[in-house]
């Protein structure tokens, strides 16, 4: 009997650890919907947000002001944006700001560039390409070989799947000689081919210090950046820019954005915005000629930035914010379930289960369901029986109790 009982829990326990998952999921199936956050783009002319915003299939363009456009008005507003529109119908500006418009720039001083949670738990590679910097060619040319870099760099040719000592070897001299503390913690770098120009890896050693590691004429190059002595760094994601003035952008653990700049050594800017939330906030920049627009999106909301590219990357302008809508499932979900289960968790590519606890109105119902289940659905069952199933109830609700209506 004993046994029996202990079985039965067992089951009763499993069973409400999958409703627990798949019945929040269905109703948040039905229930939830996206957040619907505007497009802004800052613009030169007004010197305020432009905004681009579709509900129901219909664009609506606006400014913070409020005040409407068509969609030529606003390409005409933003063109730093839309310089291709209106280029190609005459209408594009000589000059802005003072300044000469002229296509080649504009292109050379675009950004777009994006950080999600996901970036910092996503594992690496452990093969690498190592291009050559110095090619010489209009194109980057796949190198022979690939690299693996932990307790020691090794180079391994592609075809014959052996280790080649001599170029081993000299990198492996080369780090030492800078300093480099084995094993490597995190290897950052762009393997595709389609890009202007080629600045190799970005490598955290055992110290927390960042070295950038390239090949050069068929010689290594390393060279410290320093940067691990000023930042915590969580984060580096090398952006190979046209204009060649930045290696990439560093996350620290505290939530600051810096660019390591690559004119005049491995300098730092710091982005003049609040620090973010590294495991739950994700970023995306779009920069010009002018001004670096970066907007903040997390569980309160999305913030609208725009920092000025010639003075520092200084805060130019007020924030704009839009505050996250609350959907039908997070008013569903803080009534029904105290506690569920998901596997939908934004900030990682992994399938991780999340619990999430609703310890408010959710355990009204709760309580009122393990009443039911002590005095009515469940008073025949042993009291150990009872009291078990009664607490779990209490804790997971709905999805318990129909758990109990299954099992005896």
């Amino acid at each position: 009997m004993k046994h029996k009982i202990t079985f039965s829990i067992i089951i009763f326990s499993i069973s409400t650890l999958i409703l627990s998952w798949g019945l929040p999921a269905l109703v948040k199936k039905a229930t939830a919907s996206k957040q619907n956050y505007p497009f802004v783009y800052y613009s030169s002319l007004l010197q305020d947000f432009a905004i681009k915003k579709t509900v129901n299939k219909q664009t609506h363009y606006y400014d913070r002001k409020g005040n409407s456009y068509t969609r030529e008005e606003y390409d005409s507003i933003t063109p730093l944006l839309s310089y291709r529109q209106l280029t190609l119908s005459g209408r594009m500006p000589d000059s802005i700001l003072g300044v000469e418009m002229e296509p080649r720039m504009l292109r050379m001083k675009t950004v777009m560039w994006r950080y999600s949670p996901k970036e910092i738990q996503r594992p690496t590679l452990d093969l690498h390409l190592m291009y050559e910097a110095m090619s010489g060619r209009a194109t980057l040319e796949s190198p022979p070989d690939v690299f693996r870099l932990k307790n020691k760099i090794e180079f391994i040719d592609k075809a014959s799947n052996q280790v080649n000592d001599s170029k081993s070897h000299s990198f492996q001299k080369k780090m030492e000689e800078k300093g480099f503390s084995f094993p490597a913690k995190k290897v950052w770098g762009n393997p595709l081919a389609r890009k202007p120009y080629d600045e190799g890896y970005f490598v955290l050693d055992q110290n927390k210090e960042l070295f950038h590691i390239k090949l050069v004429n068929g010689r290594p190059y390393v060279g410290n950046t320093q940067a691990g002595e000023k930042i915590d760094i969580a984060y580096f994601s090398i952006y190979e820019i046209p204009d060649k003035t930045i290696y990439g952008f560093i996350v620290s653990n505290e939530g600051e954005i810096y660019t390591l700049n690559a004119s005049g050594g491995y300098g730092l800017t710091k982005l003049d915005i609040n620090p973010i939330d590294i495991n739950q906030h994700s970023v995306m920049m779009l920069g010009n000629r002018f001004y670096w627009m970066v907007n903040v999106t997390g569980p309160e909301g999305c913030t609208y930035h725009v920092l000025r590219l010639y003075d520092d990357l200084k805060e130019h302008d007020e924030p704009y914010f839009v505050k996250a809508k609350t959907d039908t499932w997070d008013t569903v979900s803080q009534w029904l379930f105290p506690c569920y289960i998901s596997f939908d968790k934004q900030t990682t590519d992994y399938l991780v289960p999340e619990f999430t606890f609703n310890w408010g109105y959710a355990l009204i119902l709760s309580s009122i369901l393990t009443l039911i289940f002590v005095f009515v659905t469940g008073k025949k069952r042993k009291k150990a029986q009872k009291t078990v199933n009664g607490l779990i109830i209490l804790a997971f609700g709905l999805p318990a109790f129909i758990a109990s209506l299954m099992t005896k």
